[in-house]
Order: structure tokens, then C-alpha cells, then sequence
């Protein structure tokens, strides 16, 4: 079995685990990174944004919660590159980007690795890893 017959088993599995075992906020996230969406939960209550998304607040537990927008530029808080990997192994970088007033979210990085440094300013971009699912990574700010 090729690397690209692998990659196409696992984006099915978990467009099936998704859709078949995913929370109703599960499905709804990635449903918008589908339509190039980058969005979360935020809680009417106490205003306690949850990444990943979630039908009830984790900070107050009500579970009056609002689809927002999240930040589409952030700072690179830490990067590396995996020798062995289901998806984005070597020469693909996966990287921790902080967004404002929410926090980091592990993501894929879209740059060399040579050309990343800690602190840098990064924004949204979106991958397509099947007819079905895309995800989002994060790319340097030109």
C-alpha cells in the first residue's frame, strides 16, 4: 500500500468518525472549514470562547452557546516536524499558533521549515485532504 493509497483511508475514516461519532459541534466545524469557515463556540453567559468547539460552555457549563469567527492571524508559538506520521510527516512542519484572546491550536504549518521562526505572525489558509475534508493551516504573512 502506497503513502497516497494510506492518506486517502485515513481522511475517509475520519470523515466517517466525524459524521458518524462527532458531537453536533464537531460536525458544524468542520463543516465550515468545508466552506472555508474558520469558526468556534462562545458562551452567552460568561463569554468563554471553546477551541475545539463545544455545545456547552467549559468554563461555566450552560450550554448556551454562539457560533463565532475566529482570528485568521496569529503568532507562531512553536513548530516541528514528525520523521513518522499518519498525515503531514517530513518535509511538512505542524506548528502551535497562538490566536488572540483564544489560545493555541495545533495546526499544520504551510512554509519550509528553515524559513520559521518563533513569534512570527502567521494567517488562515485552508488544505483540502480529500473530496470530503479540509482542515485548516496556518502560512506565513507576506
Amino acid at each position: 500500500m502506497g503513502l497516497e493509497n494510506l492518506a486517502d483511508i485515513i481522511s475517509k475514516a475520519m470523515v466517517v468518525e466525524v459524521n458518524e461519532y462527532g458531537d453536533e459541534a464537531t460536525v458544524e466545524f468542520y463543516k465550515n472549514l468545508k466552506e472555508r469557515e474558520f469558526k468556534s463556540t462562545k458562551c452567552k453567559a460568561c463569554g468563554e470562547v471553546a477551541l475545539p468547539p463545544r455545545m456547552f460552555c467549559p468554563a461555566c457549563f450552560k450550554d448556551e452557546v454562539e457560533w463565532i469567527d475566529l482570528p485568521r492571524k496569529g503568532k507562531l508559538y512553536a513548530f516541528t516536524q514528525q520523521e513518522r506520521s499518519l498525515r503531514f510527516g517530513k518535509p511538512d512542519v505542524i506548528g502551535a499558533v497562538e490566536l488572540p484572546d483564544i489560545g493555541l491550536l495545533l495546526t499544520k504549518i504551510d512554509a519550509p521549515f528553515d524559513s520559521l521562526s518563533i513569534g512570527q505572525e502567521v494567517e488562515l489558509d485552508f488544505i483540502d485532504v480529500s473530496d470530503q475534508q479540509t482542515l485548516h493551516q496556518f502560512r506565513p504573512v507576506k
